[in-house]
């Protein structure tokens, strides 16, 4: 990338195995985005979570319960209230704030950290849908995370999308996340077959490709192996 657009682009970074991404170092393939059910099979258990629905768990202690106005006392709960709130499938690319970092190649089981261009790359694909896949809505932000305690000021389902326990927060996550149309059925393939938006048994992947590896290449940065 040009030092001219590098300091003006947003960069974030993605990490993983160099036997895997090399492709897309490469510009032989492009991202791959997950179905949000996705991260409830990862084989990693240090990164898996069950995005499909938020759990937000209330410290009983923490506000008042009262009958016909009398207070109930906190001491009689068994436990700490919670609450289940759904999250709107979509599919998503996890990106991290933290750069070249000790913690997360551990964690995510890497060697390898990739500087991704997201100001260029969610331009391009707002663009790409507009002319193939009208309706898909692109949204990109930083995830928020949330302890014991902590409500989030929303319900609205595609917003919980960028939420995550604080366990999570050394990922410091950066999603791009694919929100697809709710009154179309599902994906046409070239054969004719409608591919649905969700398989309940089985993560589904969006990839893009495209013949010039230029092109590909171009939301992609520095790369920065795991040091031995």
């Amino acid at each position: 990338m040009p030092e001219k657009i590098r300091e003006c682009a947003l960069i974030k970074y993605l990490y993983g195995k160099k036997s895997i991404l090399t492709p897309l170092i490469e510009g032989e393939a492009g991202f791959r985005f997950s179905d949000l059910s996705h991260y409830a099979r990862m084989e990693n258990e240090l990164m898996r979570d069950d995005e499909m629905s938020k759990t937000f768990i209330i410290d009983r202690f923490s506000g008042e319960l009262s009958v016909n106005g009398r207070v109930i006392s906190p001491e009689d709960m068994t436990q700490d209230p919670k609450l289940t709130v759904p999250t709107r499938h979509c599919y998503c690319l996890c990106l991290s704030n933290r750069k070249n970092c000790d913690e997360l190649f551990n964690k995510f089981k890497a060697d390898i950290c990739i500087e991704v261009n997201v100001e260029l790359l969610v331009e391009f694909l707002k663009d790409f849908f507009t002319h193939k896949f009208q309706g898909m809505q692109v949204i990109a932000r930083n995830i928020t995370y949330y302890s014991k305690g902590h409500l989030p000021k929303t319900h609205e389902a595609s917003d919980l999308v960028f939420y995550k326990p604080d366990a999570f927060s050394h990922e410091a996550e950066f999603r791009i996340a694919l929100f697809y149309p709710l009154n179309k059925p599902g994906f046409k393939a070239t054969d004719g077959e409608t591919l649905p938006f969700k398989d309940d048994n089985e993560s589904m992947h969006m990839t893009f490709a495209y013949p010039d590896k230029e092109f590909l290449k171009q939301f992609i940065g520095n790369t920065f192996e795991r040091k031995a």
